[in-house]
């Protein structure tokens, strides 16, 4: 029985910890019950960028920080998207 109750707390945990994931891929515009003509493709460099943005992290921020003519974050947010990518509703 304990056993039970430890495995659903640790369900109910994991649930809590995906739920801001969850509303911040939403409000991203990710939603999987929309149509092919409401789609454009997204990808997890583009995810990435716009979080560091949020942030106030910027290619040019960067740069700066660590004191670089070219940090090639354009080519790791390329690489991204190729590795992993999605449709998400144009709307957003």
């Amino acid at each position: 029985m304990e056993d039970r109750k430890q495995k659903f707390e640790e369900q109910r945990q994991i649930k809590r910890e995906l739920d801001p994931v969850i509303a911040e891929l939403e409000e991203l515009g990710i939603d999987p019950e929309i149509t092919d003509e409401e789609l454009q493709k997204i990808g997890l460099g583009d995810i990435v960028e716009g979080v560091l943005t949020k942030w106030g992290i910027t290619q040019e921020r960067y740069k700066s920080w660590l004191g670089l003519q070219e940090c090639k974050c354009s080519n790791r947010k390329m690489w991204l998207n190729n590795f992993l990518s999605w449709k998400v509703s144009k709307k957003s």
